[in-house]
């Protein structure tokens, strides 16, 4: 590609730019998640950041594992 890499996009979105509702966030990426999905959220937000160590902690108690985007492309 263009950008001398592969282009990734990512297959939840919960639209954090929206608001500052971190329950809402923590909400659309948990409710929606699935195996082998990447989640977009943007650490420029504050709310963001918090929300993303919800996220972590309740999807690791759910069971998933958290790997690189080159560890999803290319194992």
């Amino acid at each position: 590609g263009w950008c001398g890499g592969p282009v990734v996009l990512w297959s939840v979105d919960p639209e954090d730019w929206k608001d500052d509702d971190i329950d809402r966030v923590v909400a659309a990426v948990v409710e929606h998640v699935s195996d082998g999905d990447i989640i977009l959220l943007h650490d420029y937000y504050d709310t963001s950041v918090d929300a993303a160590i919800m996220v972590v902690d309740e999807l690791q108690k759910q069971g998933y594992d958290f790997v690189t985007v080159d560890k999803i492309l290319f194992d």
